[in-house]
């Protein structure tokens, strides 16, 4: 049998007596996505080695087996293999002086991503409709483009919107309540392009 990445995580979860249903509860997944992970029906994701590592106190890689592709991302120099994460909340109330809230793995579509981070939503009044929890990765140097969820960083209120573009070619943002937020061409230099989406389970 294949020693992928649940059938260690399995045995982690034996080792310690615990049940698929406590293990679950802990990580803020369902029993059903718990399985599949086991079951190699579903792979890991980073946002799940995170979870689980915290869980059974042990570092990110001690959660994957020998031969895991996320091995590789996660036992690289710590500065370039994580992502600081800021919380939506915080950028909203201190801009540009929030601190981060904590660091996560640098997905594979980060790398090489100088000054990626990610954001956390955590109120659906500054953000689209992306839902609670959402952590957005954002790719401080990709140019947004119209149809693009971007960070607001001008004002951070709101955190985040869709960029849109009106029958006269005015470039402007729209948040999840339909409201319209003004931009100058200078702004656009100032967005940040969300290059990824991670949703709670």
């Amino acid at each position: 049998m294949q020693h992928h990445d649940g059938v260690h995580l399995r045995m982690m979860r034996s080792s310690r007596g615990m049940s698929l249903a406590a293990l679950a509860a802990s990580a803020g997944l369902s029993k059903s996505e718990i399985s599949k992970l086991e079951n190699g029906v579903r792979p890991f994701r980073p946002d799940h080695v995170i979870r689980l590592a915290k869980i059974f106190g042990v570092g990110p890689t001690e959660m994957l087996s020998p031969a895991s592709p996320l091995r590789s991302m996660l036992s690289e120099n710590k500065a370039d293999a994580e992502v600081p994460v800021y919380e939506g909340r915080d950028l909203s109330r201190d801009g540009v002086e929030a601190k981060a809230a904590g660091t996560m793995p640098r997905p594979p579509q980060m790398r090489g991503v100088q000054g990626a981070y990610a954001v956390t939503v955590h109120d659906l009044s500054n953000a689209p409709a992306i839902g609670i929890g959402t952590t957005l990765l954002v790719n401080p140097n990709a140019p947004p483009n119209v149809g693009d969820l971007v960070i607001n960083r001008l004002n951070f209120a709101p955190v985040a919107f869709y960029l849109r573009q009106d029958d006269e070619g005015v470039i402007y943002g729209m948040t999840l309540s339909r409201r319209r937020v003004e931009l100058s061409m200078d702004d656009l230099d100032r967005l940040h392009r969300v290059a990824g989406v991670w949703f709670p389970h």
